[in-house]
């Protein structure tokens, strides 16, 4: 491949990642509204998760929209080496290559926490990944004959040979960023646009203005995201004593759940069995959370029933008991009464919040102004 092809597919390259980011930015926005991805197959592959994880925003903006700008930045220096006239050989080959790089890099460091903290895939960020290194390798082939160290030389040298030129371009690409920033709307600092009003589930009675208030949870033991989300409410409720917290199952498995239609999480209905035969023996808060760790570790029930400091044959024999499968049922009946699509949503006053449970939702602490 030539110089002037590698750059040509530099080019083509570059707005093809400038097309995924910019769909990766608007797919981020419909996430926090509560419209479904089509690239959300089931738990692990599921763009919506990662989109709404708390490393989808960095440095004030979403991820996808520093995709958008060091892509459009690729495409202009692409278009600006295939110009016939040039300060040299390889311009801006050298400059690709660091920002090619640095797109690189990125995408490796949201691969690792794509895979060890979010715990779900993100189809159109994997695309974004594999666009990157391909852009990376095409710079790369530019830079020829000399190499991409002298190409990097080379045009480092001949910005500081043009400081206010450089200092020009550096001003207004930083401008650029920060009105981005400034007018961007940062709808993931809001309470989720999913939330409604409504009427209280079922089973659940609404707190008298003088009683406590209540946070009713609706979760699944196999969900990733819930887990990231019972450690948040755990410590959100840790400074709100006055807050009660009635936790109801909603697994997303077709062996108990009438609305689920594919097996997105096998075994989930076995492990709400288990919370609700804790919860018999006073032991539901421990279970939760050993339930939840449980995702990783994949220790048996027996396990973690005796970790929670449950009495094993009572544990047993309620697993199967009629009254588990009542209340599991009552408990997806109250879910699927208010509309729920998702897990983990939260119930405060009658509204509900998936994703997550946000500050502004709880009722002010009792004595705060």
């Amino acid at each position: 491949m030539t110089p002037r092809r590698a750059l040509q597919a530099s080019a083509a390259l570059a707005a093809a990642g400038l097309a995924l980011a910019m769909v990766l930015a608007r797919q981020h926005a419909q996430a926090h509204a509560g419209i479904d991805s089509f690239c959300s197959i089931n738990d692990f592959v599921n763009c919506d998760r990662v989109a709404t994880s708390r490393f989808s925003v960095v440095l004030g903006l979403p991820v996808a929209v520093w995709g958008t700008l060091a892509y459009g930045l690729a495409l202009l220096l692409a278009l600006a080496g295939l110009r016939r006239s040039r300060p040299h050989a390889t311009w801006p080959a050298g400059l690709l290559v660091l920002v090619a790089g640095a797109a690189t890099a990125a995408a490796v460091a949201l691969a690792f926490l794509s895979e060890f903290a979010i715990g779900a895939l993100c189809l159109l960020c994997a695309g974004s990944w594999l666009v990157s290194a391909a852009l990376l390798a095409a710079a790369w082939r530019a830079t020829r004959p000399g190499g991409a160290a002298a190409a990097v030389r080379a045009d480092l040298g001949l910005l500081r040979a043009r400081p206010a030129r450089s200092a020009g371009l550096a001003l207004a690409g930083a401008a650029l960023v920060a009105l981005v920033a400034a007018a961007y709307p940062r709808y993931w600092e809001r309470p989720p646009p999913r939330a409604r009003a409504g009427p209280p589930p079922p089973g659940t009675r609404a707190a008298a203005p003088s009683g406590p208030p209540v946070v009713v949870e609706f979760s699944d033991y196999e969900c990733p995201f819930c887990a990231l989300a019972h450690e948040e409410t755990n410590a959100l409720l840790a400074s709100r004593p006055d807050v009660r917290l009635v936790r109801k199952n909603f697994p997303l498995d077709p062996a108990c759940n009438p609305a689920v239609k594919r097996a997105m999480h096998p075994g989930a209905c076995a492990l709400a069995a288990a919370a609700v035969c804790a919860e018999e023996q006073g032991k539901l808060e421990p279970m939760s959370d050993a339930l939840f760790r449980n995702q990783k570790q994949k220790l048996p029930l027996d396990a973690l029933a005796a970790g929670a400091g449950l009495q094993a044959a009572a544990f047993r024999e309620c697993l199967g008991a009629p009254s588990t499968v009542r209340r599991i049922q009552q408990d997806i009946a109250a879910g699927l009464a208010i509309g729920i699509r998702a897990t983990p949503t939260y119930v405060v006053n009658g509204v509900t919040y998936t994703g997550k449970l946000p500050v502004e939702a709880l009722p002010p602490a009792p004595g705060a102004r």
